[in-house]
């Protein structure tokens, strides 16, 4: 039996996030696997929100995409409190 995911929302919009960075990149997800050192199914995963992304997944994303990842976290629309 599987768990229900509790952040199945999070998994969603930040999924969303990484095809709408990947298509205005012109790439294939299979480019893009490339740049993270992963494969075109995994990506595939995580656009639509089947897996959640570990810290280094979103280093990788975010070097891919030519960012610093607090860049990439705050572009996603993440706000760290103080």
């Amino acid at each position: 039996m599987k768990k229900p995911k509790l952040n199945k929302r999070f998994d969603k919009q930040f999924g969303e996030f990484v095809l709408k960075k990947r298509q205005e990149k012109g790439w294939s997800q299979s480019v893009l696997a490339d740049k993270v050192e992963n494969n075109y199914q995994n990506i595939s995963r995580l656009e639509r929100g089947e897996i959640t992304p570990t810290l280094y997944w979103c280093y990788k994303l975010a070097e891919a995409f030519e960012m610093e990842l607090p860049e990439l976290l705050t572009e996603f629309g993440f706000k760290a409190k103080k």
